[in-house]
């Protein structure tokens, strides 16, 4: 096929024009591919709903690697509540259930870091324990409430200071609700001796970390007979 010189001269160009195009696309997806904050940018899912003159859009993406997963707890949750009735929730509720059981763990070991410093009467480990960017509370058994981490931390000091030796405190029947970004946890506390109080711990998400923002602890009441008992 013979093409005259003005059509060879524009598929000349033309040719060259695509391999300038195509050298620029493998470029520019060599460069995003090794861009971390390029593929955190890429949402694997978008629910949108309207309301009015509101819209409202909400990202949950699977590239987060090494995000903390329970980050992203509140934001599933309400993606959730908005999800459409067309749209299939069994991958999202799977996402909410793996962070769940996630941070349901990581509450139990900041649970028994907890008691374990309490157990062994160690105020380092028990300063580790609690909260250093949330407002913290204690109520110790028959104490007024002490509020702010400083106040807490000397109410610790002083019970490590005036027991004999070690304590024993068992935590008992513990069942834990994930709120989000806060975990509050109920149990039985066993003491040596027989002794048993209910407690209530709440933590808080904080670097990765459940840190401790609330406890409190009281004697156990059991009704026999129209008469209490602790």
């Amino acid at each position: 096929m013979v093409l005259a010189d003005g059509t060879r001269k524009m598929v000349s160009n033309v040719t060259v024009l695509n391999r300038g195009s195509f050298l620029s696309f493998v470029v520019l997806c060599f460069f995003f591919g090794r861009s971390t904050a390029w593929e955190q940018r890429i949402p694997t899912r978008q629910s949108v709903v309207s309301e009015g003159r509101r819209s409202f859009v909400l990202f949950s993406s699977d590239t987060a690697g090494g995000q903390d997963p329970v980050l992203r707890l509140p934001i599933m949750e309400a993606e959730l509540a908005i999800l459409g009735s067309d749209e299939d929730p069994t991958d999202l509720k799977t996402a909410i259930g793996d962070a769940k059981t996630a941070a349901e763990f990581g509450v139990r070991r900041s649970q028994l870091e907890f008691y374990d410093a309490f157990s062994n009467g160690d105020l380092e480990a028990m300063e580790t324990v609690w909260s250093t960017e949330s407002d913290v509370r204690c109520v110790h058994p028959g104490l007024p409430s002490i509020e702010g981490r400083e106040a807490v931390m000397a109410s610790w000091k002083q019970i490590f200071s005036g027991g004999k030796g070690k304590f024993s405190i068992e935590p008992a029947r513990v069942q834990i609700e994930i709120c989000g970004l806060t975990a509050i946890c109920t149990c039985v506390e066993k003491a040596e001796g027989g002794g048993q109080l209910e407690a209530l711990n709440i933590y808080k998400r904080e670097g990765g970390s459940w840190r401790m923002t609330l406890h409190m602890a009281g004697p156990v009441v059991v009704q026999r007979g129209g008469e209490a008992f602790f």
